[in-house]
C-alpha cells in the first residue's frame, strides 16, 4: 500500500508540476517526500522513474513527429532517460531519513552526465516561491527539497500553497518583440526552395516592424552560410538605418558539426551572440560522431543588446536546470528563449518551456521574451 501511495504520489505530482502553468511548479517538490517514503530500495527507484515519465509523458507524440517514427521510438527515449535519472535516487534510498542522501541524489541528476537527461528538476520551482530572491532563493529551495526528503509530512501543505499562488510573466524590454512563426519543418532534409520561401515570408514581415529588437525563433534560417545574406542583406541594412537589432536562429557550421546558435544579423553576415551550451541528445548532439550539434557545456554566455546584458536558452536547455543556472551565472537584465517546437504542436512541451522560462526569469529578476515556431 505504502509502494501504491509514493508511485501514485509522484506520479500525480509529475504530471501536475510540469502541465505548462508556472503556478504548479511548485507541486514537483512532492517528489522527494514521495522518494523517502517509499518503503524499499527499488520502490524509490520507481518514484523517481514514475515521476520522470509522467513529467515527459508528451515527449513519445514529439519524438514520432520528429523522427517520422511510431510512438514506441519515443517511449524508448523516455524509458530510457527515466531509468538514468532513478539511477540515484534508487542508491542513494536509505531507511533512515537522512537529508544528505536527498540532495545528493538531486546533484546528480541536475548535473552532467545524467543531468543531459535531467528534465523536469524540482529546483525550477524556486522562481514560483522565492521571486527576485536569486542565488539564495535558489538555496531555499533546495533546502526545502533536504528537508522533505528527512520530514516527508512538510509536503501536505503544498497543494493548498499553489492554489494561492499567482505568477505573473515578467514583461520584455520596452521595444522589443518577439515573432512567432508557423512552419513545419521536416527533420533530415535539406529543401532549399522550401528554405527560402519560409526566410522570405518572416523577412517580409520583420521589414515591416518598428521594434527596437526582433528576436526570431530557433534554427527558423536553417543553416547560415555566405549565400544566406543575398537573401537577408537588404532586410540588414534597413534594420541598419532604423537602429533596430534583428537576433534569430540558425545553425553554423563549425568543421565537420555545428552550433545550434542565436545571431545577431549585420550587414556584413550575422554575428553569434549565444552558442547552445546542450543540443538535444541524439537527434542533435551525437557523441558517437563528429558530424552533430557541438555543445558548449558551461561556457557563460551574454551579450549587450540594446544596451541590456542579455542571456539566451534555447529550446531544449529551457527544460533542464543546469543550462539556465550556467546563463545566470552572467548577471543578464534580460532573459531570451527562442524554440523551435514544430514537432511538439498539440503537446504541452511548449507550454512547460514557457513555464520553467518564467521560474528562472521571476527569480532572478530579469525581464523575459520568448520567440517559438509552433
Amino acid at each position: 500500500m505504502r509502494l501504491v501511495f509514493s508511485i501514485a504520489v509522484a506520479g500525480v505530482s509529475g504530471a501536475l508540476a510540469w502541465a505548462g502553468h508556472a503556478e504548479l511548479l511548485p507541486l514537483a517538490l512532492i517528489l522527494p517526500a514521495a522518494w523517502a517514503l517509499a518503503p524499499c530500495r527499488l520502490c524509490a527507484g520507481a518514484v523517481a522513474f514514475v515521476y520522470h515519465v509522467a513529467a515527459a509523458r508528451d515527449v513519445p507524440q514529439g519524438a514520432a513527429i520528429f523522427f517520422g517514427t511510431a510512438d514506441v521510438s519515443g517511449w524508448f527515449l523516455v524509458i530510457g532517460a527515466g531509468l538514468l535519472y532513478a539511477l540515484p535516487f534508487a542508491a542513494l534510498w536509505s531507511r533512515n531519513f537522512t537529508a544528505w542522501r536527498g540532495l545528493l541524489a538531486l546533484l546528480l541528476v541536475s548535473l552532467p552526465p545524467i543531468g543531459v537527461f535531467g528534465w523536469a528538476n524540482p529546483i525550477t520551482a524556486a522562481g514560483v516561491l522565492f521571486p527576485g530572491a536569486g542565488w539564495l532563493g535558489l538555496a531555499a529551495v533546495i533546502a526545502l527539497f533536504a528537508a522533505l526528503t528527512r520530514w516527508p509530512l512538510l509536503a501536505l501543505p503544498l497543494p493548498l500553497i499553489v492554489t494561492l499562488i499567482q505568477v505573473e510573466p515578467p514583461p520584455a524590454p520596452a521595444g522589443w518583440v518577439a515573432h512567432d512563426t508557423s512552419f513545419l519543418m521536416a527533420s533530415g532534409q535539406q529543401d532549399y526552395l522550401a528554405d527560402a520561401q519560409r526566410q522570405q515570408s518572416i523577412i517580409e514581415d520583420v521589414y515591416r516592424s518598428d521594434a527596437k529588437v526582433v528576436v526570431l525563433p530557433e534554427t527558423i534560417v536553417g543553416r547560415w552560410s555566405d549565400a544566406s545574406l543575398f537573401l537577408w542583406g537588404e532586410l540588414a541594412q534597413h534594420a541598419r538605418n532604423k537602429g533596430q537589432t534583428i537576433l534569430f536562429g540558425a545553425e553554423l557550421a563549425n568543421g565537420s558539426g555545428y552550433t545550434n546558435s542565436v545571431l545577431g544579423l549585420d550587414v556584413d553576415g550575422a554575428t553569434p551572440v549565444y552558442s547552445q551550451l546542450m543540443p538535444v541528445p541524439v537527434s542533435m548532439w551525437k557523441p558517437w560522431t563528429d558530424a552533430g550539434a557541438i555543445p558548449q557545456w558551461f561556457e557563460v554566455q551574454t551579450a549587450i543588446i540594446d544596451g541590456q546584458r542579455t542571456a539566451f536558452l534555447i529550446c531544449y536547455e529551457q527544460l533542464m536546470a543546469w543550462p539556465p543556472l550556467v546563463v545566470m551565472l552572467g548577471d543578464p537584465d534580460v532573459l531570451v528563449g527562442v524554440s523551435n517546437d514544430w514537432w511538439a504542436r498539440g503537446t504541452s512541451i511548449p507550454g512547460i518551456q514557457r513555464s520553467a522560462l518564467i521560474a528562472w526569469s521571476r527569480l532572478f529578476g530579469t525581464k523575459l521574451i520568448f520567440a517559438v515556431n509552433e
